[in-house]
């Protein structure tokens, strides 16, 4: 029978040199709620026109231009985000009363 040595420590990808200090975290914060907020800005303005016809779809929002994407199924439209928006942070949303499914 073999004996496994645990005692030497694994190397991991993730290293305290690599972190991001406090200050970033809580600036990327700030620039995700900024951007939630003037995403949910527009989808209050567009989807009074779009509840009727686009029901319980989905819509990603380009917060800087206005710019959306509309699609019944999230995989379809992540693949859309993928080919027209692929270096812009967008916010997803529901087109229903309270525009719930999640922000990505």
């Amino acid at each position: 029978m073999k004996l496994i040595n645990t005692s030497h420590t694994k190397k991991s990808r993730i290293s305290s040199k690599n972190s991001i200090s406090n200050e970033e975290l809580e600036q990327r914060a700030n620039n995700r709620k900024e951007r939630g907020e003037r995403c949910f800005k527009i989808f209050e303005k567009i989807r009074p026109r779009l509840i009727e016809t686009y029901y319980n779809w989905f819509i990603a929002i380009e917060p800087e231009s206005g710019y959306y994407l509309l699609d019944s199924d999230l995989k379809n439209l992540m693949k859309r985000i993928m080919i027209y928006c692929p270096k812009s942070q967008l916010v997803t949303y529901r087109i229903n009363e309270t525009g719930a499914c999640g922000k990505i």
